[in-house]
């Protein structure tokens, strides 16, 4: 069975994309304290439609158990529903400090390279 080059470029967009939302949920909850679905529309709208978070409770699981961010508080929201507000922790502060700069640091990498071939593709 082959793949074809769709599956290979949806899968290649599929794992930049899980890369970074780390990264961008931690630098997010370091600018205010959010709930999940402002957290879900600050991405969408912030990288213009370019990333989405469908389902962001297996990730913040994940940054709990890290020590990245907590589950900080409660608020009633104006349609009555409770939101859960998460919080980015020193730990995940320090955490977002590394992502960044080894995010910046192989996207140099990669722009030397892809320069290097004159802008051909």
């Amino acid at each position: 069975m082959s793949v074809s080059r769709n599956d290979l470029k949806r899968g290649m967009e599929d794992n930049l994309k899980r890369a970074v939302t780390e990264m961008l949920v931690l630098n997010l909850l370091d600018r205010e304290d959010m709930h999940a679905s402002q957290i879900m529309k600050s991405l969408e709208e912030g990288s213009g439609g370019a990333l989405t978070l469908v389902s962001p409770y297996m990730l913040f699981y994940r940054l709990i158990e890290n020590g990245y961010i907590i589950e900080a508080y409660k608020k009633i929201a104006q349609d009555g529903r409770r939101r859960q507000y998460y919080q980015i922790t020193e730990e995940g502060r320090r955490h977002l400090a590394e992502l960044i700069a080894a995010y910046r640091r192989i996207m140099e990498g990669v722009e030397l390279l892809l320069g290097k071939e004159g802008g051909k593709t």
